[in-house]
């Protein structure tokens, strides 16, 4: 099934509570890729077996996607912040600033030094190209992370790639009122989300089998 959207481009609003309104037009926010691919690089995309801070194979510099009009549905609904939240357009434009900021949120599991049980934190997701490793320490974004911190107690996690990241907690989040940024953390190969995602699917497809196979049986008695 092709399956369509009311647009070609997203727009991305965040109430005050933090719910996000998620709209699809022809106009979007105004701001266009251009020449911009490192979402292509750096953004994992499963369905294409594609990992995190690998170049997509259908991206070509300078032309885009060759498979644009057939693109996964994934890549369809997807969009950095730069391009759909009308906050950040004082931001650079992601392949000037070397990261993406992700519009979906995942989480990290933290344990203290006894080993107990973990709790989890909601953090926003910056990919940062691993070639320049401290273009997310720059001002207009730690000015995001923190604004993001304030309003909903959101850490930010920079993904270099699969297995390497660090995770930034700014002042609201930190007891000490300071910037704190931890690294060297046990970094799954899959973000929390995107693993839930297809635990959830490999058990729906369990249960399909098991009912066909029910089925099967039942009709052989």
């Amino acid at each position: 099934m092709d399956e369509k959207l009311a647009g070609n481009f997203m727009t991305f609003v965040e109430d005050d509570e933090g719910t996000a309104t998620i709209t699809f037009d022809d106009v979007g926010t105004g701001r266009r890729c251009g020449d911009c691919q490192l979402c292509c690089k750096l953004v994992p995309v499963p369905v294409l077996r594609k990992s995190a801070g690998e170049k997509c194979r259908h991206a070509r510099h300078g032309k885009g996607c060759m498979i644009y009009e057939q693109r996964p549905f994934s890549c369809k609904t997807w969009s950095c912040r730069w391009l759909a939240d009308p906050t950040t357009s004082a931001m650079p434009r992601p392949d000037r600033a070397h990261y993406v900021i992700d519009l979906e949120y995942d989480y990290i599991t933290m344990v203290d030094n006894a080993g107990d049980a973990g709790r989890r934190v909601q953090v926003m997701q910056v990919w940062c190209d691993p070639a320049f490793r401290n273009a997310w320490d720059t001002k207009p974004l730690r000015d995001f992370m923190l604004a993001i911190a304030t309003k909903w107690s959101v850490a930010t996690i920079v993904r270099f790639d699969s297995r390497d990241a660090l995770t930034v907690f700014p002042p609201p989040l930190s007891s000490d009122g300071q910037w704190h940024v931890v690294r060297g953390g046990k970094v799954e190969a899959r973000t929390a989300h995107e693993q839930e995602i297809l635990d959830r699917d490999a058990a729906f497809r369990m249960r399909v089998k098991g009912a066909r196979h029910y089925e099967r049986n039942d009709g052989d008695v």
